[in-house]
């Protein structure tokens, strides 16, 4: 069963069985019921992308270096760009994915065809939430594993196994722009408290302009920058006074946050995983009081350090924090997802922030340090340090310089939250320097972070030869190649 509440209070108990079934969204009810599926969907999706995205940036690293169990191994090979494109989690992790786009496509059709909904408001409110989750989908997809399958009906086996993958240009131009251009002008701008946390226009504009930003270009970014000042001036999103509050269990869907994957934690089975998978390993029954602490994901010496810089930074111990297990093992750990009251293992009430208010506010900023107006870019970033504690900036006197400032506060802000890795991926296009992204890893392991990596025991130590910008992209799971007798499936380059 696919259960969610609202979405704690807004969806309903949904048979998954009947997702993909087309014919059997017919009227206003079912064809809600499969849009909450949709949105159930995507938790099993965002379970595990942490693992591909913030473990392969420099942001966070595997807890243990001398644990020899299968799934920490799997770990340190994603991190350190030793994935094998046989890897089972990989595989999970794409099924999960296009499942969900099947989802998505099979009711999308009966959204389309206006026999089933009277309403239009409501037809086209049911229409946003789906492209919006198609398009989030595809645009991770994309800057994940590159040139990618595009689906956009319901497909059987036959049929999918004579799909050829598409350029990325054109997934971006017949998906996932599109998409989101209907999402930022059908969804509501906002709902009744049993609704909250569906789809919004300003959820909408955001990833619209977040996808304009990683396709890069000053064309791109030049329409990214409109779409950011519509959401910064939406009177009913702001920053939070305090850091911490926006991740707090009981300030759920805060003024901050405008779009998040929501769980509820309990004995509803609709629980996050994320305490339990990043709570600090040696703490059971201590620490965490359920389940079995995994200590991944952990936060870096690198980044740790940084915070240190700055003491006053009111970031520092709501993003992470060290758990004491003896005078000589301690253990660092992600504070950002802590759930106290969760009373059944992988049952957490935290919910995962996809767009916050924070965000927007630097990629403005970043979109202004590239546009000649890099000497208010500052600006933008001191909203940020000032709710933080720190001193504001003077203006910046050159484009890197604004550009540098930029990246470094949505380190700092975003750490932990999955975006390292796209900023990362940004850079590239921002500095005009393809290399960029690896040689800033490969400084990281081999020479910053270099105590912490070679320690690694009876795990091999990174290799600086799978540190290539091949590995940036992901392989294609070797099951979908092996799998299909029609053709042959390039596997991407490296792999």
């Amino acid at each position: 069963m696919v259960s969610f509440s609202g979405c704690e209070d807004f969806l309903v108990d949904q048979p998954e069985s009947v997702l993909t079934q087309v014919d059997f969204y017919t009227t206003p009810t079912r064809i809600n019921q499969g849009i909450l599926g949709c949105y159930a969907g995507m938790t099993k999706v965002i379970n595990d992308e942490w693992m591909y995205t913030e473990l392969r940036s420099d942001n966070t690293c595997v807890a243990s270096t001398s644990s020899s169990s299968s799934v920490r191994q799997y770990l340190t090979s994603f991190a350190h760009f030793a994935l094998i494109a046989s890897e089972p989690m990989l595989q999970t992790y794409w099924y999960n994915t296009f499942q969900n786009i099947s989802n998505i496509n099979a009711v999308l059709p009966s959204v389309l065809d206006n026999k089933y909904i009277t309403i239009e408001s409501q037809r086209a409110q049911y229409e946003s939430e789906l492209r919006f989750m198609r398009a989030y989908h595809y645009l991770t997809l994309v800057n994940l594993f590159g040139d990618m399958f595009k689906i956009k009906t319901v497909i059987g086996p036959g049929e999918a196994k004579k799909i050829v993958r598409s350029p990325v240009s054109e997934i971006y131009d017949d998906i996932i722009i599109p998409d989101l251009e209907i999402a930022a002008t059908g969804a509501p701008k906002s709902y009744q408290s049993n609704n909250v946390g569906r789809v919004t226009k300003w959820a909408a504009k955001s990833l619209l302009a977040k996808a304009y930003m990683m396709m890069g270009g000053d064309e791109n970014l030049a329409k990214a920058k409109p779409l950011l000042e519509e959401v910064l001036a939406e009177t009913s999103l702001g920053l939070e006074p305090n850091f911490a509050d926006i991740f707090s269990t009981s300030n759920e869907m805060n003024e901050e946050i405008i779009f998040a994957v929501r769980y509820k934690g309990g004995s509803f089975g609709i629980g996050s995983p994320f305490w339990e998978y990043f709570a600090p390993e040696g703490s059971a029954n201590l620490f965490l009081k359920v389940g079995s602490p995994d200590g991944n994901n952990n936060p870096t010496l690198e980044i740790m350090n940084l915070f240190s810089r700055n003491p006053q930074d009111t970031r520092k111990n709501a993003s992470f924090l060290v758990y004491v297990r003896s005078p000589t093992r301690t253990y660092p750990y992600v504070a950002k997802f802590i759930d106290n009251n969760i009373s059944q293992a992988l049952q957490a009430e935290n919910d995962w922030i996809i767009i916050r208010y924070a965000d927007i506010v630097l990629m403005y900023g970043e979109v202004l340090a590239q546009d000649g107006n890099y000497s208010i870019a500052h600006n933008q970033v001191n909203r940020i340090r000032t709710r933080a504690g720190l001193t504001g900036m003077e203006a910046f006197d050159s484009e890197k310089m604004a550009l540098d400032s930029v990246y470094h506060e949505r380190r700092m802000e975003l750490a932990f939250e999955n975006h390292r890795w796209f900023d990362l991926l940004r850079m590239a296009k921002s500095y005009n320097n393809e290399n960029l992204p690896m040689d800033i890893l490969k400084q990281h392991t081999f020479h910053t972070d270099s105590i912490l990596y070679s320690s690694f025991n009876p795990l091999p130590p990174p290799a600086e030869f799978n540190y290539v910008n091949e590995h940036l992209l992901l392989p294609i799971p070797q099951t979908e190649i092996d799998s299909n007798n029609e053709m042959v499936i390039p596997q991407n380059d490296g792999y």
